[in-house]
């Protein structure tokens, strides 16, 4: 391909010659050192370590430095008179210089840019390169002179640069940064195509177990480990993207429906059914997964990230180690939790939050053993809110604290109410959250509120879930002794539902030991309920606890119970749950649960 075809014809021809000659002239006079002027022009040219050349109007050479000659391949006395201007370069390189290099240098003068020589052994190098036109004015060009820098050094720091900013660390996958970038091509395929694609959103579902266990280090090995399996099973076109400290993104194009991810999610999940060995140890990993299908359920990439991280935020919610697809009833949902978020942050300082106060009655007398407060939120709008919808929200946002702080303090101010009602001192229970009992400042806080609220510490109960004290047995036996030395009760809820150890129950400062609902719900016909609350209730007086029963709503339930020695019982069939204004039916109330069946 000659660099004249691709020139004005008409320039080529009348420049053309006059260039040969005017360049050959200069290049053999060189050489004889005719001129002192010359001949340092040539030990400049010739010492350098750019790539320099000479060529006529028409793109032959005409002159070639030591250092280009070296890089081409070509030894000093070889002859590069047939030699053009495109043949260092590739076909598709020698295209966009034609096309853009030498018509600039051709108008302006020079042009300056980035281009690839091909050595010799078919070598490729990243140069800096300049195109100087010569020629008199008004007379065309006479030559060209190149003069090419190698920056490939550059050239890798830059990309590698790009690599890092593109790519995680830690696993070698790429990162955010790259994801939108990718999706966009992988749509506008599908697009073009008539087909789809999905995103698919996965989180390890017990890492953060695993990494607070074994350390951040065995964490790492994991991830790394996690990430390989996972990227094995892709198709050379997929990508998959480290997208958070466990979460992981796989975008999928060329899917013809929904249908065909199916097998991929099989192959996923088969990926991690084998252990991975972390700190010496087998673990066992399992993901939860959210996915959205272009064009369904999005159109744009943060639509669909959006929609699939949605999708698995259901799929942890109903279980984990399971997949969804994206439904747009999730996104109506998670905009009303929004919501109720909004209006959560501002229910304390709105004073929205009430105490709502259960009975709890001695079995054997039927009279009232305390109250149990329970949180309520009394919306403006909505009316009274489920503490199922709420409380989860409270926890997830921090808010806990704050309000459990309130809950405890008002629950002693109100226990006032309540000794009033029956006539003589009562216990009232409050629950405390894990992040709750987990904060430093719960003793002194709750030392104060007694002190404030004049409240004895004896009528004062604290209830904490069996698998909040389980998390951290060290930390939590810490924690259960300063509080019992403040002189209130302690008893463990939901019990049952967790791991307790009994030799750590043994330890602990408790009181009392509540026996969850579902183990009461279907007494007394379901065997192995009736066997686990009768081995409760047997275990708690053998550890010197008070058992109390929660959620009994049947007679039948009260009998079973009062044949194996329960101490105390709550539920629907004594009394929902009431405002504290309605504590002053309790004295009637009183005669009524006085009298249950002997």
């Amino acid at each position: 391909m000659h660099l004249s075809t691709r020139l004005s014809n008409e320039a080529a021809s009348r420049t053309a010659e006059a260039g040969r000659a005017e360049s050959g002239n200069i290049v053999r006079a060189l050489p004889r050192r005719a001129h002192p002027l010359h001949a340092q022009l040539l030990e400049i040219v010739e010492s350098t370590s750019d790539f320099v050349a000479i060529a006529d109007g028409g793109g032959w050479l005409h002159y070639l430095n030591g250092v280009g000659r070296a890089m081409l391949g070509l030894s000093e006395g070889e002859e590069i008179a047939g030699l053009h201007l495109t043949d260092f370069y590739s076909e598709a390189e020698s295209r966009r210089l034609l096309a853009e290099a030498f018509p600039a240098a051709q108008r302006d003068g020079a042009w300056q840019g980035d281009s690839v020589l091909r050595l010799a052994g078919a070598r490729e190098l990243n140069v800096a390169q300049t195109v100087l036109a010569h020629g008199e004015p008004h007379a065309g060009v006479a030559m060209f002179s190149t003069i090419a820098r190698d920056i490939s050094e550059r050239k890798h720091f830059a990309e590698e640069l790009k690599r890092q900013t593109s790519h995680d660390a830690l696993t070698g996958l790429p990162n955010r940064l790259a994801l939108e970038e990718h999706m966009d091509m992988v749509l506008a395929r599908a697009r073009r195509d008539r087909t789809h694609a999905a995103a698919i959103l996965l989180d390890l579902d017990n890492f953060k177990r695993i990494n607070d266990s074994l350390g951040h280090l065995a964490g790492n090995t994991l991830l790394r480990d996690v990430a390989l399996r996972l990227k094995s099973c892709l198709r050379p076109n997929d990508i998959i993207v480290r997208y958070g400290d466990d979460e992981f993104t796989i975008v999928l194009g060329e899917l013809h429906s929904a249908a065909s991810l199916l097998p991929m999610m099989h192959k996923l999940r088969a990926a991690l059914e084998p252990p991975l060995a972390a700190a010496g140890q087998e673990v066992f990993i399992d993901f939860s997964a959210g996915i959205a299908i272009f064009p369904h359920d999005g159109a744009a990439p943060l639509e669909l990230l959006q929609n699939a991280d949605a999708a698995l935020n259901r799929a942890k919610a109903t279980g984990r180690n399971q997949h969804q697809f994206y439904q747009p009833e999730i996104n109506a949902r998670g905009q009303q939790l929004l919501s109720l978020e909004t209006d959560l942050r501002r229910a304390l300082e709105r004073a929205e939050f009430v105490l709502h106060y259960q009975p709890q009655y001695h079995i054997c007398s039927g009279s009232i053993a305390g109250f149990e407060a329970l949180l309520r939120w009394q919306h403006p709008t909505r009316g009274l809110v489920s503490p199922a919808e709420f409380i989860p929200l409270l926890e997830e946002t921090g808010l806990i604290v704050a309000v459990g702080e309130w809950a405890l303090r008002r629950a002693c101010a109100e226990s006032r109410l309540l000794r009033g009602a029956c006539g003589t001192p009562v216990p009232v229970s409050v629950n405390v959250s894990a992040r709750q009992f987990g904060d430093h400042r719960l003793v002194d806080e709750l030392r104060r509120i007694l002190r404030d609220e004049a409240m004895p510490p004896e009528d004062l109960e604290l209830e904490i879930t069996e698998s909040v004290i389980m998390q951290d047995v060290q930390a939590a036996g810490d924690i259960l002794e300063a509080l019992g030395a403040l002189g209130v009760r302690l008893a463990i809820d939901d019990f049952g539902t967790g791991y307790s150890s009994l030799a750590y129950l043994k330890r602990f400062p408790l009181n009392a030991l509540k026996i969850d609902r579902m183990f009461i719900q279907d007494l007394p016909w379901d065997e192995n309920d009736a066997t686990i609350a009768e081995a409760s209730i047997s275990l708690g007086h053998k550890l010197g606890l008070e058992v109390i029963a929660e959620g009994v709503e049947t007679e039948e339930q009260l009998q079973f119970l009062r044949a194996h020695g329960c101490d105390m019982v709550q539920g629907y069939y004594f009394g929902h749950p009431m405002p504290p204004e309605s504590v002053a039916l309790f004295p009637l109330l009183c005669g009524i649960a006085a009298a249950p069946a002997a």
